[in-house]
């Protein structure tokens, strides 16, 4: 398989799985064309096409395949290029309907190329349409957008923009061609939606339905409500965030939430009439299964009521029936068949419900809806459709607790998948479920094989699901995270075996630990919605990335339980080994909630004890070094371990390791080792720099701001903490208040000067999603993490690459380990091989002495970056007299060191 082939097949995959979360129907539908075939030239090849047209309608797509070929053939040697065109055409969507997508883009562009020859650039503008519709259903937005406007497009922007000439919109518009410039409006307004641009998709769908009588107003009505599902959603998400941080503010969002929720009920509602009076079974199903979205969307807004709901699901079952047979009813038909009676299930086809509760319909009518639906798919002989009908129906069987009926279900869509290059896609999804299907049946080994091979098309097509749309990263802690928690356990398991072991096979950890770096990587990619961060992947294995003084100390959380890796360097006695454990108390495994709810009260009282002397409990601290550090702490020492590097998951990521407390040698870990952290060792190249340290861009707000409403409190000892760093470094520049504005930042960063040190002492919170992460700067403006990496975008190469960004005031939503994990992947997301960064705001008197003696630190000869912080922290740590508050590791604690820690 070729390069080109891989990513073709990877795209698929998106449409693949995610179809079901909207539903959304073809803005183009054509069937065979054989009216405009000239015949005066030959009647036998007339004859053919015509044949081929009655085998597509007859449900023999293969016949006409071949018979077309052939007339193809022939029109191309006799330099016929209209009838070419159209023959192309007819196999483009004929291959389409067969699931073919790489036949059927690569005929649509055979079409483009006869039609073009002929001067009919009115379809030269309809099939670009009908490719970029192509690409937008199989996930390839960018590419839609390209072919429907510019390869320019900045889908960033919050206005419509010019088009290039040979563009589909410009051509429609050149030409006069409603009906497709409609249509290409349509088509780019739902690729900006899965990007995420949603403001400006709703100006194009709108600008699309001020045309009147162009045939498209149900499915113009139906995107717009899709637009309005997934801003209402966003704004729910955001909400959720806000009442951990702001409450006045959360409730604003939520408000956000309603009226977006609202608008796309209208909107569906628009849609159902109007395909009601034109008696249009399929757009009444397309209405009614999205209004029915809404209700499970905003499940607790009380927006639709349950028995409304209920009432819209009835309609819909008896309206299926009436709906001509065709992919989107197969799709529509397994949402329908699928509907969970527990709202919490954010996907259907991947999650059974935990409450007990099965489906909205009856396991009758459910099953009745999914035989039916693999007929058609039978039917229409698109196995990758097939394979979804079984491996659905495998689910449905799963979910009741009869793994002989869903295993074998699941074994059938499995079969169908593998039958094409084309249907792979699925694989992912069924070979997961065998794996679970498999370990409820006690066959281990079995169960272990099937949910490896998922990993392995997982990792293949992870960068494809985690960036290309943002429509996709609502479902990813449901659907995409579990495969790779589930294969770690089972392969912490089975090194284990239930019990705990302080030596254990090495090739068996490194498989557990390339599973959870997998998933941090696949954590961060769906975070930042970017692939910035995969660029900088390094292939080596942490026992070859460390050197002999460091260890690394990785953890992963399970539905129940935590595990802790520890990987030591070479050399020694400890040469190489990795050790793992569950995490215990009184050797018993610690259930999850226990150690999350400890993990809190210590976070939650380094925090009070800023307030206040007696806020901070060192017991806390103690016992937690007991749990995680004192099971590895002979090992640490008899390989004379200098640096330990963490890996952590989830609320994990929310502490200052550094503050944990060895009761019996009265020391916190940072006096016993240098504590350094990263999202991923694979993002991780831990290398010294040979360039001196001379010169900084330091940026600060001294002021009070008000941003989004939200009041950001005064930096009291902002100007302290400039002067300190300017002692350090005297060739600085330094931008303060007013003059910190983000057109600063990238104008400095742009210029001659050479700045290995970017310092920011100004507030800096990290939310659920990139949206609300940004850095409050001078004239009540912020810089969003999207302008901060646009502004270092220039200073990646190695000749001036960012040595260090230092963030002294940060914010994090207490709780939210995804607000903790965009905080963890700054440093990677912009490009900057090292950042300094407090996990919570800390009072910036003591924030001044730590970063000035910081930067001394590291200005000495041989001296590392996670070094000059320690020693740094344990100055602050002796403290005496009026300063002896600060030592305290409520001061000096919550300052982290993120990335390469040389």
């Amino acid at each position: 398989m070729s390069n080109r082939d891989r990513q073709l097949n990877k795209r698929r995959f998106l449409g693949f799985l995610f179809l079901c979360s909207l539903i959304f129907f073809s803005w183009l539908t054509h069937l065979p064309l054989m009216a405009n075939i000239a015949t005066s030239q030959n009647t036998d090849i007339s004859q053919q096409v015509e044949q081929g047209v009655k085998s597509y309608e007859a449900g023999d797509i293969g016949g006409a395949i071949e018979t077309w070929q052939k007339a193809l053939d022939t029109y191309k040697k006799a330099h016929n290029v209209q009838n070419a065109a159209i023959v192309s055409e007819n196999l483009a969507r004929a291959y389409r309907q067969l699931g073919d997508i790489k036949e059927a883009i690569a005929f649509f562009n055979e079409a483009i190329t006869h039609y073009s020859a002929a001067k009919d650039l009115r379809q030269v503008g309809r099939m670009l349409t009908e490719v970029a519709q192509t690409y937008n259903n199989q996930g390839q937005v960018r590419k839609a957008i390209s072919l429907l406007c510019s390869n320019k497009f900045d889908i960033k922007s919050d206005k419509k923009q010019p088009c290039e000439a040979n563009s589909a919109l410009q051509i429609a518009l050149k030409n006069k061609d409603r009906h497709t410039e409609v249509a290409a409006l349509g088509i780019l307004g739902e690729a900006l939606r899965l990007v995420g641009s949603y403001d400006l998709a709703i100006q194009y769908l709108e600008y699309a339905a001020k045309v009147e009588d162009s045939g498209y107003e149900i499915l113009i009505n139906n995107s717009l409500g899709n637009v309005h599902i997934n801003l209402g959603q966003l704004w729910y998400i955001r909400s959720k965030s806000a009442e951990q941080t702001n409450g006045y503010k959360a409730g604003e969002f939520q408000q956000n939430a309603l009226v977006n929720f609202n608008k796309s009920i209208n909107y569906f509602n628009i849609s159902l009439e109007l395909a009601r009076k034109q008696n249009n079974s399929l757009g009444q199903l397309q209405a009614l299964l999205n209004t029915i979205q809404v209700g499970y969307r905003s499940h607790g807004l009380n927006i639709i009521s349950n028995a409304t709901i209920d009432s819209k699901i009835r309609e819909a079952v008896s309206l299926i029936e009436q709906v001509p047979d065709s992919s989107t009813k197969v799709y529509a038909a397994i949402d329908l068949a699928l509907l969970p009676s527990d709202f919490t299930i954010t996907s259907a086809i991947a999650q059974c419900s935990k409450t007990g509760g099965l489906g909205k319909l009856s396991n009758t009518e459910s099953i009745d809806i999914l035989n039916k639906a693999i007929t058609i798919s039978k039917k229409i002989q698109n196995s990758r459709i097939e394979s979804y009908t079984y491996g659905a129906l495998g689910h449905f069987w799963e979910c009741r607790g009869d793994e002989a009926q869903a295993l074998k279900y699941t074994k059938q869509a499995l079969i169908a998948a593998d039958q094409k290059l084309a249907a792979k896609d699925g694989l992912y999804l069924w070979e997961s479920q065998a794996g679970r299907i498999l370990k409820k049946q006690n066959q281990e080994k079995e169960s272990l094989e099937a949910y490896q091979r998922a990993f392995k098309t997982l990792e293949a097509i992870r960068s494809d699901i985690m960036t290309t749309t943002r429509d996709v990263q609502f479902d990813f802690r449901d659907v995409v995270q579990p495969l790779y928690r589930e294969l770690a356990e089972f392969q912490l398991q089975q090194i284990l075996q239930a019990s705990v072991k302080s030596d254990i096979s090495k090739s068996g950890v490194s498989d557990a630990l390339e599973t959870i770096d997998s998933l941090k990587l696949a954590e961060l990619q769906n975070y930042f919605g970017s692939d910035c961060i995969i660029n900088v992947l390094n292939p080596q294995r942490v026992d070859e990335i460390v050197d002999k003084n460091t260890a690394v100390l990785s953890s992963i959380i399970f539905d129940d339980k935590i595990a802790l890796l520890l990987t030591l360097p070479p050399g020694g006695n400890q040469a190489g080994k990795m050790l793992t454990r569950w995490v215990q108390a009184n050797n018993k495994i610690l259930p999850k909630e226990e150690l999350q709810n400890q993990i809190k009260a210590f976070q939650k009282s380094l925090i009070l004890g800023q307030a206040r002397p007696d806020g901070y409990d060192r017991t806390l601290a103690s016992q937690l070094y007991d749990l995680i550090i004192h099971p590895f702490g002979k090992n640490l020492k008899a390989a004379n371990i200098k640096t330990l590097v963490f890996v952590q998951d989830g609320f994990l990521r929310s502490i200052p390791m550094a503050a944990l407390y060895d009761a019996q040698a009265q020391e916190y870990l940072i006096q016993q080792y240098a504590v350094g952290t990263t999202p991923s060792i694979r993002l991780t190249a831990p290398k010294s720099s040979e360039r001196p340290l001379e010169q900084a861009l330091i940026l600060g707000l001294t002021k009070a701001a008000i941003i989004d409403k939200q009041e950001f409190q005064a930096l009291d000892y902002a100007e302290k903490e400039i002067e300190a760093v300017k002692q350090v470094f005297p060739k600085s520049r330094f931008f303060l208040d007013t003059k910190f504005t983000p057109e600063t930042l990238k104008t400095e960063l742009g210029s001659k000067n050479i700045f290995p040190v970017v310092h920011i002492v100004s507030h800096a919170q990290f939310g659920t999603i990139p949206e609300d992460t940004f850095i409050v700067t001078g004239n009540n403006s912020k810089l969003t993490i999207s302008e901060l990496e646009a502004a270092l975008s220039n200073l990646r190469s190695q000749a001036n690459a960012l040595e260090l960004l230092v963030l002294t005031a940060c914010q994090t939503a207490l709780g939210d380990d995804r607000a903790t994990l965009g905080l963890a992947g700054v440093a990677l997301q912009v490009g900057v091989k090292s950042a300094v960064a407090s996990l919570w705001s800390v009072q910036d008197k003591s924030t001044a002495l730590l970063v000035e003696e910081f930067y001394r630190n590291l200005k000495k000869p041989g001296m590392t970056k996670v070094e000059a912080l320690r020693q740094a922290q344990i100055k602050m740590i002796e403290l005496t007299g009026e300063q002896s508050v600060f030592a305290s590791p409520a001061f000096w604690s919550p300052f982290i060191l993120i990335g390469n820690w040389v």
